[in-house]
This record gives C-alpha cells, structure tokens and sequence, in this order.
C-alpha cells in the first residue's frame, strides 16, 4: 500500500518508553526520511497546540499540527483552526478543587482552550482506573457533553464532540486524501479513534491492550523504535 499521509501520537509514541518525555532519536530519523519521501506527516496529540506546533516545526515535519485531543489544528497554511465549541475550564477547575487528594495542576493549562489536564499524584499511579472512574463519574453527574480519560501521562478533562478522529478526518479533506490513502501509529486506547480511520494503522509493541485489539497491525517494537520499524515497512527500506 502506498501511503500519502501519516498521522503520529506523540506521548509514548514518538517517545522513547511510556514512561519518557524524550524524543526517541530512530523515530524522528524516520519521520524525516518520511517527509524527503513526499509523505505527508502530521502529529495529533492531546498535549496543548504549541507543543506539537514546536515539535514538527523543529523535528522538520510537514503536515497539520492537531492539539488538546483534537480540538484545536494549526498549519501555515490554515492558521489556527477550532474544531471544538464548548471549553472544559469550568469542570476543570471543579475537579482540582474537588478532587485536590488524587490530581496536582499542570503548567500547560495556560496555554489550552477546551481539553484541559490534570496530574495523577504519583500514591494514586496504581490505581488509575478507578480514579478516572471516579472523576468521570462525577462529571457525568454534574456536565453534559464531557468526559475523562487517562493518558497515562495525565488526566483529560475534555468536550465529547470532537476527538483525534474528527481532527484526523478535517485534515485529510483539506489535503484531499481519502482515509484509505493515510497510515498512523499511537499507544493509548486515546488513539484508536483517530486509527480505525485509517487505511494502515499500527499500534507500538508497547501499547494499550485495547488499542491493540483495533489496529491493523502491532509492531514488533516499542514507542519510537515501534515508528521507526513502521515506517522502514512503509518506505520498504
């Protein structure tokens, strides 16, 4: 198959583990090696929008840069584009006040607009699940139109009308490309959205299980050595 576009994760994809913010070194060599071959690369990510602005600006990429779970796009050639309507501040600011014994603030929220994010305190690390089942609980209760997920990296505090899906899907109609004709990779179950689009969607060796479970291939390898591995598949190299 050959592929116009890619569509990468960042957090515990293009990282070296899922435990890292560092960049893996093989994958953003591959994600050039992909741009010089005329792919399209975007990052989608729920980090805030500057930080993947930076990132594939300085990695060399060139494609859309999708941010806070999809709710915000930028490109040269669009500007800054807002998918989503409705801002998760309020809840936000709810739950940290609420739920102050399990979640810390986090700095990026100065610089997000509607998915918001809070820290899980490094006692609670073991028991996510039931954290997040906690806060989404109580913002079903009390919100309508707004969920919680878990990133591993931080707790998203976000409106359910768009996702990385619906972010992935915008892009491909700016560029005039069929989902078919684009490939991914991603690590969270965050990310399956955005993947079941996909004509070729790969989850790193690493993964969630669920995510595993809808992709059309699991990689052999984890996090940024999962990338690189796909994308020498891609390019056949």
């Amino acid at each position: 198959m050959k592929l116009k576009a890619l569509f990468l994760d960042i957090d515990g994809t293009l990282t070296v583990s899922r435990e890292s913010y560092s960049l893996s070194i093989p994958a953003v060599e591959a994600l050039r090696k992909a741009v010089r071959k005329g792919i399209i690369v975007s990052l989608v990510s729920s980090v805030a929008l500057p930080i993947v602005v930076g990132l594939s600006e300085y990695i060399g990429l060139n494609g859309f840069s999708i941010g806070e779970t999809g709710c915000l796009i930028y490109s040269d050639s669009t500007g800054l584009v807002r998918l989503a309507s409705r801002s998760a501040r309020e809840i936000y600011l709810d739950l940290l006040k609420t739920f102050s014994d399990y979640v810390d603030d986090s700095w990026q929220n100065y610089f997000r607009l509607y998915d918001f994010v809070l820290k899980l305190k490094s006692k609670y690390k073991n028991e996510a699940g039931r954290v997040v089942s906690v806060l989404r609980k109580y913002v079903d209760s009390k919100y309508t139109g707004f969920t919680v997920d878990y990133s591993r990296y931080a707790l998203h505090i976000r409106p359910i009308e768009v996702d990385k899906k619906t972010a992935v899907l915008y892009v491909l109609e700016k560029l005039g490309l069929d989902p078919s004709e684009a490939g991914g990779v991603g690590d969270s179950y965050m990310d399956a959205s955005f993947l079941s689009v996909l004509g070729f969607s790969a989850a790193v060796s690493n993964a969630d299980d669920e995510l595993k479970e809808k992709v059309s291939i699991v990689l052999s390898k984890p996090s940024g050595l999962g990338v690189a591995e796909f994308i020498s598949r891609i390019l056949g190299v």
